[in-house]
């Protein structure tokens, strides 16, 4: 059997067309003929039927062919068709793994494609505004934002093509502060990562018309800074600081007029491609479903998994 993974040169360009033309398909769905394909792709009867043929001997589609009512696609192999097509890893960029939400979703993601034979690379990135950039710059297919984040910072070309439920991303956002803090005329001194587009909108707003200070600090150290007395308060997700709090640090949930304003945005997971990567986009949806994702996050969650990624 012949690897189509490095066709003859002469061969690279129907391959890859092939493979695009049949990937978005569905099984039952018709076929373009032989004579259409060839058209379609500009080479002979016979080159394209070769081709076809080659595509189902590899396993990547299965063909039933019902003579004059046309042939249909019985079947095919996700995983086949991608490397056809791209010829290279499935990248998506998360935030850092440091709780198992974020462990349980890039563990979800990682065996779902994986088991559809789509080898795939995750890779962690503090900030979703570094992720945007990762994705704008071609280092990876798809970033993972928060919904607020996808909502709020992604430009006409980019698009979000899948939600998940809220607390997917993380469990809840909540305002840290020492417990003793010195009474000062001084403005508060208030934390915030700027790389984290959720974490600077949502502390701009909470202390909207309050006397603060903003003190830089990345959100994986808010614990660091509250008990050195670097800064007074900070937001931050509580899968994260909730079992680096110490009698030093107490919390309090975001106003309520914060909190309308979110309607568990922030807390749920979203999915972010280029415009224009059909394959990419195809592969995600057909694969990524929602409820396997979230059976499999909460699976790591709850310690029945161990994390893999």
């Amino acid at each position: 059997m012949r690897d189509l993974a490095n066709p003859p040169l002469d061969c690279t360009d129907l391959y890859k067309c092939l493979a695009n033309y049949l990937l978005p398909l569905q099984a039952g769905d018709q076929l373009l003929s032989i004579r259409e394909l060839a058209e379609l792709f500009g080479v002979s009867l016979g080159t394209v039927s070769a081709a076809v043929n080659e595509l189902e001997s590899i396993g990547a589609v299965t063909i039933n062919r019902r003579g004059r009512l046309g042939s249909f696609l019985e079947g095919k192999s996700i995983g086949a068709l991608w490397r056809l097509v791209e010829n290279r890893p499935m990248v998506i960029a998360l935030t850092l793994p440091t709780f198992p939400k974020c462990e349980g979703l890039a563990t979800a993601m990682y065996s779902l494609l994986n088991s559809a034979e789509v080898e795939t690379y995750l890779i962690f990135i503090r900030g979703s505004h570094n992720r945007i950039k990762a994705l704008r710059s071609g280092q990876c297919h798809a970033a993972v934002l928060s919904v607020l984040a996808a909502d709020e910072s992604c430009s006409k070309d980019e698009q979000v093509i899948l939600r998940l439920p809220a607390e997917s991303f993380v469990s809840d956002h909540r305002l840290y502060f020492r417990r003793k803090t010195e009474k000062t005329y001084r403005p508060l001194r208030v934390g915030i990562d700027r790389e984290s587009f959720d974490l600077v909108y949502l502390t701009e707003l909470e202390f909207a018309d309050q006397d603060v200070e903003f003190h830089e600090m990345p959100f994986t150290q808010i614990d660091r800074f509250l008990e050195k007395s670097s800064v007074d308060a900070a937001i931050s997700n509580i899968d994260h600081i909730e079992r680096l709090i110490s009698n030093e640090i107490a919390s309090r949930p975001l106003s309520p007029r914060v909190q309308a304003l979110l309607d568990d945005r922030d807390t749920s997971a979203a999915l972010v491609v280029r415009n224009g990567a059909d394959p990419v986009i195809t592969v995600l949806r057909e694969v990524l479903v929602p409820e396997k994702v979230i059976e499999i996050q909460q699976k790591v969650v709850d310690g029945l998994l161990v994390p893999r990624y």
